[in-house]
């Protein structure tokens, strides 16, 4: 796996050559009420929009990858916290549903880069397929904890997070591409 340093560095450094080279329109307090509008949580979504302070001045080309890179940072203290909680658990039907958790998140990591990757190049298809295979992805953790025996997810405050994350970067992919 990458690290995340050159992780990061692959968002960021489109997001810095977008700026030099696009007129970039600013989102101002008014577009990010907006797009929060328009997403499931919108306290959620200025919350976290504006816990980046890139997000005030950004395009929305920009608030896209933002927004990405907030789900990025959540997915990898998922990742971080899967062995912690794994040494915690006695029983095997927990253990394998974590163990499953732990590939369903890896894939969701995977698809959140993908999406990045299709953001920095502009293929916004691609930020929509990859969006959609990282909620499912995110949607197997969460569903396995739904069947007998019932239980609480150990991680079901960081999928709920990233759920609501994945719906703020469709509702700005869909401003970008005008639907």
């Amino acid at each position: 796996m990458a690290s995340p340093i050159s992780c990061l560095s692959i968002l960021v450094i489109p997001l810095l050559v977008t700026s030099l080279f696009y007129q970039v329109s600013n989102a101002d307090q008014a577009l990010l009420e907006r797009i929060c509008r328009n997403s499931t949580d919108h306290d959620f979504c200025m919350a976290s929009l504006l816990s980046d302070e890139r997000s005030i001045s950004s395009s929305l080309v920009a608030l896209e990858i933002i927004s990405i890179e907030l789900n990025v940072d959540v997915v990898e203290v998922a990742v971080n916290r899967i062995p912690d909680v794994n040494k915690t658990l006695t029983d095997p039907v927990d253990k394998t549903r974590l163990k499953n958790c732990e590939n369903d998140i890896g894939d969701a990591h995977e698809n959140m880069f993908r999406a990045g990757d299709g953001a920095n190049l502009f293929n916004y298809d691609k930020v929509q397929t990859t969006l959609t295979a990282a909620l499912l992805k995110i949607g197997e953790c969460a569903n396995q904890y739904e069947s007998s025996p019932k239980r609480q997810s150990p991680l079901s405050d960081l999928t709920f997070k990233m759920g609501r994350l994945i719906d703020i970067s469709f509702v700005i992919v869909n401003y970008i591409l005008g639907v």
